[in-house]
């Protein structure tokens, strides 16, 4: 039977010695340098296209814009149309993705000249540049070069997801006066849709105001860990899923649906449910609290909120960690106890300062992690604000259990400074910068 060539991975890589590691980072760039390129090579296509197909086009058609069977047509539209058609085909994907990759490019090549220096030099992913492109859509040319320069020029490089979020609260910082407007319209969208998936599971989606979405989620999250167990077999998330879908499911009075252990009947489970408190972390600056500024507040760290309601919650509610910052240096001051200092509660100073797990690139809420030390406590480390640190449980199993290290600087800033089995050093930085 005749066999085709026979494919050797090592074939496809570079002619050159060293750790394979140093391989992936170098491709990775030449990756992201390439998207550059691609990008400028279809804006540059695109205007050539849109320049010289539509006026031939127009001669194929009646002199008045009608075509030969009686349809009015634009001959921009239909140049647009053209273009988008030929790029899905060549590239092998839909017109939509084709209309997405065409209008990314362009952004980036005429109104965003920092993001592409930094794609083109492969220092930031394909990825990074689309979500600044989303990002700072309908900002003056003004507003968005002072967004990149503040984000691009932070020392810490960023996963996506956190990119995204540094991005939104900077965007909301630099543009604040619309942001009770733009709230009051974008709650006009709230709604819940349901999305089938495979296997029986479907996604069941709720668009809600974020200070009342991160109060459920966070009060699931309280309710799911209450029922750690040495018998549990469950994650968090499915019991999170479990508990949200047995208090919306109950009957009370009847029988309930079957995702509880049998000894939590309806009425007590739904009765306690109800009585646990959420707890929603909310940032006010000290000028918007006071009604002189109108600065967006940001909830739990990361989701900028109007300042009317930030200052309902910062004065009213309860359950809510009020904490005040520096209307300048946007340094904390107050933890929520009223005085412009640093209060002694250790952990929630540590859980302020780091927001997620500080391993390189996690994600993972601090609320959900390990307080660690970072020289461990039985070789004389302290339990001190500088040699604590967040750390999910899988990532502080490695820390203790493999040849990663990390030190932190000396000037209690919180840096952390990670280096990996092979030698390799990289930075974390805490989300929120707090006085010494």
């Amino acid at each position: 039977m005749a066999t085709g060539p026979r494919f050797e991975p090592a074939d496809a890589l570079p002619a050159r010695d060293g750790d394979m590691l140093d391989v992936v980072a170098g491709i990775d760039r030449e990756l992201n340098k390439l998207a550059a390129a691609k990008a400028i090579a279809l804006d540059l296509a695109h205007r050539a296209h849109v320049e010289q197909v539509a006026p031939s086009r127009a001669g194929a058609s009646l002199a008045d814009g009608t075509s030969r069977d009686g349809a009015r047509f634009d001959s921009a539209v239909l140049a647009e149309r053209s273009f988008r058609a030929e790029v899905a085909a060549l590239l092998a994907i839909s017109e939509r993705a084709a209309e997405n990759l065409i209008g990314v490019s362009g952004a980036l090549v005429k109104t965003l000249p920092a993001t592409m220096k930094a794609l083109a030099d492969g220092d930031i992913s394909w990825r990074h540049a689309t979500i600044m492109v989303d990002e700072t859509a309908g900002l003056d040319s003004d507003s968005q070069a002072r967004l990149e320069i503040q984000v691009l020029g932070r020392p810490d490089r960023l996963t996506p997801p956190k990119f995204a979020r540094v991005l939104r609260k900077a965007r909301e910082e630099l543009n604040p006066e619309t942001i009770v407007e733009r709230h009051l319209a974008a709650r006009e969208d709230r709604g819940v849709s349901i999305d089938d998936v495979r296997d029986g599971m479907s996604d069941l989606i709720i668009r809600l105001g974020s200070v009342h979405a991160h109060a459920i989620y966070n009060k699931a999250t309280t309710a799911a860990r209450m029922m750690d167990d040495p018998l549990e077999d469950r994650t968090l998330d499915q019991r999170r899923a479990d508990i949200l879908t047995h208090v919306l499911l109950a009957t009370v009075d009847g029988e309930a649906f079957g995702v509880i252990p049998d000894e939590w009947d309806d009425t007590n489970f739904v009765r306690w449910f109800r009585g646990i408190t959420a707890e929603v972390a909310v940032t006010v600056p000290v000028l918007t609290l006071l009604g002189e500024s109108e600065t967006p507040a940001t909830l739990d760290g990361w989701v900028p909120i109007d300042p009317i309601t930030a200052r309902i919650l910062a004065s009213e509610a309860k359950g809510f960690i009020r904490l005040l910052t520096h209307p300048e240096t946007g340094v904390v001051l107050s933890v929520g106890r009223k005085r412009y200092k640093v209060p002694k509660d250790l952990r929630r100073f540590l859980q302020i300062r780091d927001l997620t797990c500080r391993f390189p690139g996690c994600g993972i809420a601090a609320q959900r992690s390990d307080i660690d030390h970072t020289l461990d406590w039985q070789y004389e480390g302290e339990t001190e604000h500088a040699n604590l640190a967040h750390l999910c449980r899988p990532h502080h199993t490695v820390k203790g259990n493999t040849t990663w290290t990390v030190t932190q600087a000396t000037d209690g800033s919180g840096v952390l400074t990670w280096t990996t089995p092979t030698g390799r050093t990289y930075r974390t930085y805490p989300h929120t910068p707090i006085a010494a």
